[in-house]
C-alpha cells in the first residue's frame, strides 16, 4: 500500500460532506409509479463517492452497499436530496453514511422527509490502482462521534461476514 504524507493529520467529518439534487422525472418511474431502487441507488453511490473522494483527495472505488433502507415511495415531481459524509476511516478504506431527503410538491407540507438511508464502503486507489493509506476523520459533533464508534461495529460485522461466506 502507496503511503501518503499528507495522510497523517485527521480531517473533520465537515470536510466530506457531499449534496446532491435530482428531480424525479417519468424515466425514473416503476410500473408502479415509483421511483426505481436501483436509480436511487446510482444516485447514492454517486453523492457518497464525491464525500469519499473529498476525503481520500484521491480516486475510489465502491466496495459495498450496506444496509439500505427504503422508508417511503418517491413519486414523479419529487425532489430528492442526497446527503453523504465520511463516518470513519480504517487503512485505505472507508464509511460513508448516506441520508436521502424528499420533497413533493404535491403535498401541503413541503417539509422534506427521509426516505432512505444506507452506508457504502469505498477504497481508495492511486492512479495505478494501488491501495493508498487514508488520514484518519476526526468526529467533531456528538452525533459525528456516535457514526465514527458504530462504523466500526459495522466494519467488524461486514468482516465476519465476508469471511463466513467465503468457501
Amino acid at each position: 500500500m502507496e503511503q501518503n504524507p499528507e495522510t497523517r493529520e485527521g480531517r473533520p467529518v465537515a470536510s466530506t460532506h457531499a449534496e446532491t439534487f435530482e428531480m424525479v422525472t417519468q424515466g425514473d418511474l416503476n410500473i408502479y409509479g415509483t421511483m426505481f431502487g436501483g436509480r436511487l441507488l446510482s444516485l447514492i453511490d454517486k453523492c457518497a463517492g464525491l464525500a469519499a473522494f473529498r476525503h481520500a483527495r484521491t480516486g475510489v472505488v465502491t466496495v459495498a452497499i450496506d444496509s439500505v433502507e427504503f422508508h417511503r415511495p418517491i413519486r414523479q415531481g419529487a425532489i430528492v436530496t442526497v446527503k453523504a459524509a465520511v463516518n470513519r476511516s480504517f487503512n485505505s478504506s472507508m464509511e460513508v453514511g448516506v441520508t436521502v431527503l424528499m420533497q413533493n410538491p404535491w403535498e401541503s407540507v413541503f417539509e422534506p422527509v427521509k426516505v432512505c438511508k444506507a452506508y457504502v464502503t469505498f477504497v481508495a486507489l492511486d492512479p495505478s490502482g494501488k491501495k493508498v493509506e487514508l488520514p484518519p476523520v476526526v468526529p467533531e459533533t456528538p452525533d459525528e462521534k456516535r457514526r465514527f464508534d458504530e462504523a466500526l461495529i459495522r466494519r467488524e460485522h461486514r468482516i465476519a461476514l465476508n469471511s463466513r461466506l467465503r468457501p
